[in-house]
């Protein structure tokens, strides 16, 4: 179960980190948890900067950070000191040339501490979401961190609203049961974040 504060919910970044500091500046520290819903490399800006500037922001800042399908990518080739190999996954081969072959063990500690899933008073929280007809806490961890086909067009009530990203929506999507808000930043160039408790939704563009 998630603290007490109330969580503005971040959507995917992919490296996107100019963009996520213009999006940090508008949200007040004040009885606000950031909860970042995965995906923090690949295909965008500077991945690893994103992944530094996080490291520091939680240090500063309460912060969840949930496990993204690229993450977990990442973390299948890490042997808990380094990077074994390239994951398998999109826009990781940008990242891993990058850095030679050698990806900073920081990344892996960071990856290694992310969260599947999240709850709080006010919703559940998962990357891709949940499993319709079957309870967020039995929705198999494949689920989670890859989404299912019917999830987005599903009726079904979990009994809080699940906010998730990883489906790139051309705007966020907000309703009783569902919040998406993964604006696929590194390719539209607006980052979207959600007060979960008011739906305010916040973004930075460029």
């Amino acid at each position: 179960m998630g603290s007490a504060q109330r969580s503005v919910a971040i959507g995917d970044l992919h490296g996107e980190v100019s963009l996520l500091r213009a999006l940090i500046q508008q949200i007040p520290p004040d009885g606000v948890q950031l909860l970042f819903l995965g995906d923090y490399l690949d295909r965008g800006e500077d991945s690893l900067g994103t992944i530094q500037f996080l490291w520091e922001l939680a240090q500063e800042r309460a912060c969840v950070f949930l496990r993204g399908n690229h993450d977990a990518a990442w973390l299948d080739v890490w042997n808990g000191d380094r990077f074994v190999r390239c994951p398998a996954i999109p826009g990781a081969r940008k990242v891993w040339e990058a850095a030679h072959g050698q990806v900073p063990p920081l990344v892996g500690a960071f990856l290694a501490r992310t969260h599947l899933d999240w709850e709080d008073a006010d919703a559940y929280y998962a990357h891709a979401g949940a499993l319709p007809d079957c309870s967020f806490r039995k929705t198999p961890t494949e689920v989670k961190l890859w989404g299912t086909e019917t999830f987005l067009t599903s009726p079904y009530d979990w009994g809080k609203p699940v906010v998730f990203g990883h489906y790139e929506l051309t705007e966020p999507l907000l309703t009783p049961t569902k919040c998406g808000i993964d604006t696929a930043a590194y390719r539209t160039g607006c980052l979207t974040a959600l007060n979960v408790h008011t739906r305010q939704v916040i973004q930075a563009a460029r």
